[in-house]
């Protein structure tokens, strides 16, 4: 379980159904912790894996090694972008 700061200044409050309270309350006594150490834990760690795609990504060994490829491959002459970068741009008219 992720952890969870132990200076507690905040306070939450949420309204739910007695049927969701008890099953939480039941599944937090499985793992042997308070209701609300069990609801911010899995808070949390849901928290995280909804922003892990922010901020890291996985890939195979083999779209790595492309990858690197790419960015070490000398870059193309395209004209289209030469001709692009060579006009003013619409800001300096």
């Amino acid at each position: 379980m992720t952890t969870i700061a132990t200076a507690k200044e905040e306070r939450l409050a949420i309204r739910i159904a007695p049927e969701t309270k008890d099953m939480l309350r039941r599944a937090a006594e499985r793992q042997h912790a308070s209701l609300s150490h069990f609801i911010v834990g899995a808070a949390l760690e849901r928290a995280a894996s909804l922003l892990a795609d922010e901020t890291r990504f996985v890939v195979s060994q083999e779209m790595a090694d492309a990858f690197c490829a790419a960015l070490d491959a000398p870059a193309r002459d395209i004209p289209a972008l030469a001709k692009l970068f060579a006009e003013k741009s619409v800001l300096e008219h």
